[in-house]
């Protein structure tokens, strides 16, 4: 027992030491090897023991270290294709904390979007974040052929949509022709959407951003500042009604509640734009979140089937893996 004993000592003392020659001294497993007299194969192993035995502890310090866990974390939780996750500072005087979250998140949206390159079609949606992000897309990130709108946004209020705008600088800095959808996101009867999709310019806006193959699009809360509410699209009562029924939140105008599913069917089918059927056939489907509350709009937009790729600032992230 003793004899056993002591040769066990000697085991971890031997690990102890190569573990400080390789990771202090910095010495190859070669040179380790040459120097204690054995093998690189046998410095390996005692590598991997020392470690798996908790002699030796490697740790990630960098503060991006806890955001790459939170992108592989929201990846395998809700089995995403890919995830970036925006670390937001504190607001300072004369910054709100969302415009401050729209600006983090965005900058990580723009990386994400310059690595994909999507080519081909490539349909968005407008509101405050997707204008955070057409803005700070640089010359020349991908090559595209069309920029195709996804939804409605002719406002009923003095207060602007800027989906144009959203549009336009998707395509000057693409190269690609660009084309708007002249609507309102949601009008005041099913009857007049319908009619209005029947108008050739509409059809063929609406046919175009079925046939892009990616979708960049934001994903709301039906705050009363919203886009959607503020540009005059829902009315109060309509609001009280969202609530009531359990809305968390809106892509591309469809309002959805916890569960994904769409949360008021007679208002829906007001509701100029893509559907969210047409929305899960495309192969990138980019959904970006920021600010306070859009952890339940961005959990129930991933149940619903209509994000394979999530940006968002650490708050949602945090939320959804607590929630989801």
């Amino acid at each position: 027992m003793l004899a056993a004993a002591k040769r066990s000592s000697a085991d971890v003392r031997l690990m102890v030491r190569v573990a400080q020659l390789y990771y202090r001294v910095h010495l190859s497993q070669q040179e380790i090897g040459d120097r204690i007299g054995l093998s690189r194969f046998q410095v390996g192993r005692l590598l991997d023991r020392a470690v798996e035995e908790s002699i030796v502890r490697i740790e990630v310090v960098h503060p991006d270290a806890r955001l790459v866990e939170l992108e592989d974390a929201l990846v395998t939780r809700f089995r995403l294709d890919a995830a970036v996750v925006a670390d937001v500072p504190a607001a300072t005087p004369g910054n709100a904390a969302d415009d401050v979250a729209r600006e983090a998140v965005a900058e990580v949206a723009v990386d994400l979007l310059a690595q994909r390159a999507p080519t081909g079609a490539i349909g968005v949606s407008w509101g405050r974040t997707m204008l955070a992000v057409a803005r700070r897309l640089p010359m020349g990130w991908t090559s595209a052929e069309e920029i195709v709108q996804l939804n409605g946004a002719t406002s009923r209020s003095a207060q602007p949509t800027r989906a144009t705008e959203i549009v336009e600088r998707f395509a000057a800095t693409t190269g690609a022709s660009f084309r708007t959808l002249v609507a309102p996101a949601i009008v005041g009867t099913a009857e007049l959407r319908e009619a209005l999709d029947g108008d050739p310019a509409v059809q063929e806006a609406l046919d175009a951003a079925r046939a892009a193959q990616t979708a960049v699009f934001g994903l709301g809360i039906p705050a009363p500042d919203s886009p959607h509410l503020g540009s005059g699209f829902v009315t109060p009562d309509e609001q009280a009604r969202l609530r009531e029924r359990g809305a968390v939140g809106d892509v591309i105008g469809r309002f959805l509640d916890a569960n994904g599913e769409i949360a008021w069917r007679k208002l829906d089918r007001r509701s100029i734009g893509l559907s969210l059927d047409d929305l899960r056939t495309k192969a990138l489907r980019i959904g970006v979140a920021a600010g306070t509350g859009r952890g339940p709009i961005a959990l129930a937009a991933v149940r619903a089937g209509v994000v394979n790729v999530l940006a968002c600032d650490d708050e949602t992230a945090s939320w959804m893996l607590a929630h989801g």
